[in-house]
């Protein structure tokens, strides 16, 4: 895992710089340091981790504003079609909000910002691209664009249903008795049961 000196170090080069490939560099990092927690194969259990990503309080300060701004900016070009580089940002993003969201008591404060519309716009516009596509070499870049899309779906997961009810349903697993009680309690209380309750 990278240490947080490193992912210190890259964020100031790129407050300094401006240059968007230190930001790539912060994300890659970071996405790369809790890649445990991404597990998009919707057809297994969820795999218990015991670590947990980091609490958005423990972020740069301005990094949610900063990346927003990255997503919105894909959202635009898509319509003139997105380059490498930019299919490799927009998955990337997906991937720390996902990242993110595996630490519950973030999940509220994402869930209130844009992101997910933008996800949204994004996995659409691909899909429509998929299915208007025909020609082989005209689908060169559909493993990425899959991709996007099934990392797309797992964020939705991670703020619809973050204790993945919906895996151990089709698994048929069962769903812990205690689990249960805390939904039920919540309901009661008339608060939303899919909202985890912010810890620390």
């Amino acid at each position: 895992m990278a240490s947080r000196e490193r992912l210190f170090e890259l964020w100031m080069l790129y407050c300094t710089k401006k240059d968007p490939d230190y930001l790539k560099l912060w994300l890659d990092t970071f996405v790369s340091s809790y890649e445990q927690f991404l597990d998009v194969d919707f057809e297994k259990l969820p795999t218990r981790v015991d670590d947990m990503p980091p609490g958005i309080s423990l972020l740069p300060d301005n990094i949610l504003q900063v990346l927003r701004i990255q997503l919105l900016q894909c959202v635009q070009k898509m319509a003139d079609g997105l380059e490498e580089q930019q299919q490799a940002l927009s998955i990337l993003l997906v991937k720390f909000f996902i990242i993110l969201c595996r630490n519950l008591s973030n999940v509220e404060e994402i869930g209130t910002c844009s992101y997910i519309n933008y996800v949204i716009t994004m996995t659409t516009l691909y899909i429509q691209q998929l299915k208007s596509k025909k020609k082989e070499k005209e689908m060169a870049d559909q493993t990425c664009i899959e991709e996007f899309v099934i990392h797309a779906l797992a964020f939705c997961e991670s703020l619809y249903d973050p204790y993945r009810n919906w895996r151990h349903r089709i698994s048929g697993s069962q769903i812990p008795e205690g689990f249960l009680r805390h939904i039920s309690v919540r309901v009661s209380s008339g608060k939303n049961p899919a909202t985890p309750t912010p810890e620390g």
